[in-house]
């Protein structure tokens, strides 16, 4: 009896003991600052298609002064959760452009987001490089964007896991280009950091934000293993719980490329925000002053895409999808539309294969073709 009374204390003591340890290991966690539990990048993303970003784009001088007058306007919008390219993603339709007419422009750009564990992915796209590679291009008579070309793909951009203040390589190319018929070696780098969060207010709301330093990196090899930075164009970006990005930063940077015989300049920087609606003084916008179809959106696809064509007048309208050899698909409108804007979507039905496929819209006298690319 003795020896039952005295392992049934030593149980007790024991269990009390580990519950002890449960709680504790429970507080540090709670109160432990760099602790990510929970941390699941897909939670920082909105969850319902549908959901619509509208930001405010200002560019910055070169001493980081915002030029107001030039300010411009996006609209981000949730579009289709699908497979692209490999991986589970989220796409969203994009375009920008001036006040009066940003509401009325069709989406001509997608942006490509996918999720796992603490991890965000995002499709990495030259064309969305162009103005900077552009510029590059012209100031240094080189070919930048065949380069870049070759970095397309997903990378893990946002690791919400890694230590705050602690750079790691979201990729890395190394190249060469010729200046007055000489050769460097350059390495292009892009580079992620997870600053400190912070919680800032917004047109939509106060959030404590994870906050993210990414930075497009060019470095001289020529003296490897010593490694020489010629100019990183940063950008910061917060990203809110349930809304993604709600404000961006990127200065101004100068570029001083004399140590491989190029030049000095300076690209521009951009200050985003996040509003809670673009509206302009001004709501009355004609109607489209021409017959127009727009390219569908999003390119490539799988498997819905929206298209978009304006009419000038009342038209009697056939809109239809054929194949690369000519043969029809699918008939999408075959009847008279008012003028106006308008819109339809394309379902790719489950035996269409992957490939080039063209759509075409008629009205009396006129006919305007695209192509599309579906991605199974």
């Amino acid at each position: 009896m003795q020896k039952e009374v005295t392992l049934f204390i030593f149980a007790t003591a024991l269990s009390r003991i580990l519950i002890m340890k449960k709680i504790i290991y429970i507080i540090f966690l709670v109160i432990s600052p760099e602790f990510t539990f929970g941390q699941t990048a897909s939670d920082y993303f909105p969850m319902q298609t549908g959901y619509k970003w509208n930001y405010e784009l200002t560019p910055l001088d070169s001493l980081n002064n915002r030029v107001d007058s030039l300010t411009f306007y996006g609209i981000d919008s949730f579009f289709v959760e699908t497979t692209f390219n490999g991986r589970d993603a989220k796409i969203l339709l994009t375009k920008t452009g001036a006040l009066n007419t940003i509401n009325y422009q069709p989406f001509i750009d997608s942006l490509f987001f996918s999720f796992s564990g603490s991890n965000g992915y995002e499709y990495f796209d030259p064309n969305l490089l162009s103005g900077l590679i552009g510029n590059l291009d012209s100031t240094l008579g080189v070919n930048f964007f065949s380069f870049f070309n070759s970095l397309e793909g997903w990378y893990s951009y946002y690791r919400f896991a890694n230590p705050v203040n602690q750079e790691y390589t979201i990729f890395s190319k190394d190249t060469i280009i010729a200046i007055n018929s000489i050769n460097f070696p350059v390495r292009f780098q892009l580079i992620g950091k997870r600053l400190s969060d912070e919680t800032i207010n917004t047109e939509i709301g106060s959030f404590t934000c994870k906050k993210f330093l990414l930075e497009r990196r060019l470095s001289y090899t020529q003296l490897i293993p010593i490694i020489v930075k010629l100019f990183g164009v940063e950008e910061t970006i917060w990203l809110a719980p349930s809304n993604w990005k709600v404000r961006s930063y990127i200065p101004a940077t100068h570029i001083n490329l004399s140590l491989i015989n190029g030049p000095v300049f300076t690209i521009s920087g951009l200050e985003t925000n996040i509003k809670d609606q673009i509206t302009d003084v001004d709501d009355n916008y004609n109607q489209p002053l021409k017959f127009e179809l727009y390219q569908n959106y999003p390119n490539p696809f799988n498997p819905s895409t929206i298209i978009k064509y304006s009419l000038m007048n009342s038209e009697f309208v056939s809109l239809k999808i054929f194949d690369i050899l000519g043969s029809e698909v699918k008939i999408l409108v075959n009847e008279i539309k008012p003028a106006g804007i308008h819109e339809v979507v394309f379902n790719a039905a489950n035996n269409l294969a992957s490939g080039i496929y063209f759509y075409e819209l008629k009205i009396s006298g006129q006919v305007n073709s695209r192509k599309m690319a579906l991605i199974r």
